[in-house]
């Protein structure tokens, strides 16, 4: 499955409908739909010269068809799309022309592009975390049409070498007419202009929201899915808002995750705060509802890319789904329960990720894990050992919450940070 970030007219509009006429097809239907005539042009040669256009359907390419990445899903998609377009602006797209493009025919704006490929560029990189990287088949159908080294640098950072100031804002209208006569490419144009000319006068375009176009299967016809209106009222020319990635850490016995609990069940829902699931090699237990996954699983999983954070403590494996890396973009705050062992890796991976450290009485750690009663003998004095090699940095950004008292005292410092931290 591939999928495409356009821009296309809403589907029960008269410009959809002159697009998918001149295309001979309705990316929301299947089967052909029968194209005007054009004098002097046989139909089937319209037919061949409208093939290639006719598949991808009307629009506007904003970001190429892509795959997603190992662990990311259509409703991480969804989420994101969903997230870009509440901050985005319409745009009129005055002086809409038909004209060459190359060697193809194709209706693009005569006037400033300034915006729209700003627009275009943002598309570009918001959604490249989700993007699978594209394989030799597809590099080499791109380099076979002669690509510039600068064109070559786009193609291996975004995976689509018309990118930043290569892009060119434009909706196809054929394929290459290079194989045409010029009475014969003079003929399909002066038809394309009539074809769209009352609507160009009548009806300007207006470049309102991000549609995702679907390709079941490599030469399938991409077909329309999902649309995403602007919501902007303003001109923002930005991004959604990055949430705020925040790690609690602690030993074992110091309460972390009952106090992760307790800050769950008191956060507001309003408060837009996210509580990472971990996934774990061991079975389900009622401290934590984390993922139990076997260890043959796990490392499956974290072979393929599913994890954007992983780390081993205590003879288990953790993991933290990439799905959080969406959260985040989507402008939500993430927390994870993290390891204390895991910090330089994280610090690396998310530099702006607040460090919060939950530290206890020793003597009321040793009774707590106790209490557990998950290990015994040797492995309780390793895990109590382990939980006093890990001393706090000396650094100013980590934050210390003493869970020594009541669940409720140090739960309220933590649910101040969470929500103070959402809303700096």
């Amino acid at each position: 499955m591939r999928y495409a970030l356009y821009f296309c007219p809403a589907p029960d509009s008269a410009w959809w409908e002159a697009g998918s006429r001149w295309l001979g097809r309705d990316a929301m239907q299947t089967g052909r739909m029968a194209q005007n005539h054009i004098p002097g042009l046989p139909d089937i040669m319209l037919e061949k010269m409208t093939s290639a256009p006719s598949r991808y359907g009307f629009h506007a390419t904003l970001k190429a068809p892509f795959s997603l990445l190992e662990g990311f899903q259509e409703n991480e998609l969804i989420a994101m799309a969903s997230a870009f377009a509440k901050v985005q602006h319409s745009i009129r797209l005055d002086k809409l022309q038909v004209g060459m493009m190359g060697d193809f025919l194709a209706l693009r704006p005569s006037g400033n592009t300034a915006e729209i490929n700003a627009l275009a560029m943002r598309c570009v990189s918001f959604f490249d975390v989700l993007r699978s990287a594209p394989d030799a088949a597809y590099l080499a159908k791109r380099r076979h049409a002669g690509l510039s080294a600068r064109q070559e640098a786009l193609l291996q950072q975004w995976g689509y070498p018309y990118t930043e100031e290569e892009y060119r804002f434009h909706i196809s209208l054929s394929d290459t007419l290079g194989e045409l006569d010029a009475d014969a490419q003079y003929a399909l144009r002066k038809a394309a202009e009539e074809h769209f000319g009352r609507l160009l006068d009548t009806q300007p375009l207006t470049l309102d929201a991000l549609t995702i176009f679907r390709e079941e299967h490599p030469g399938a016809p991409l077909t329309f899915w999902r649309r995403f209106p602007f919501q902007a009222v303003f001109q923002q020319k930005a991004l959604p808002r990055t949430g705020q990635l925040f790690y609690v850490v602690g030993p074992s016995g110091a309460g972390k995750d009952t106090l992760l609990q307790w800050v769950k069940n008191q956060a507001s829902a309003s408060a837009d705060l996210v509580f990472a699931q971990r996934v774990i090699t061991r079975p389900q237990h009622d401290s934590e509802q984390h993922e139990a996954m076997s260890q043959e699983a796990y490392w499956q999983a974290a072979a393929a890319g599913h994890f954007c954070l992983q780390w081993q403590a205590n003879g288990l494996c953790y993991g933290i789904r990439r799905n959080i890396e969406v959260q985040l973009r989507c402008g939500q705050d993430v927390v994870v329960n993290g390891s204390r062992e895991y910090l330089p890796q994280i610090r690396q991976l998310f530099p702006d990720a607040k460090i919060v450290w939950i530290v206890a009485d020793p003597d009321l750690i040793r009774q707590r894990v106790e209490k557990r009663q998950r290990e015994s003998g040797a492995a309780l004095l390793n895990r109590l050992d382990r939980g006093s090699r890990f001393a706090i940095p000396e650094e100013n950004d980590i934050i210390r919450i003493d869970n020594s008292g009541s669940i409720e005292l140090a739960g309220q410092q933590l649910l101040d940070i969470l929500v103070a931290g959402h809303h700096s």
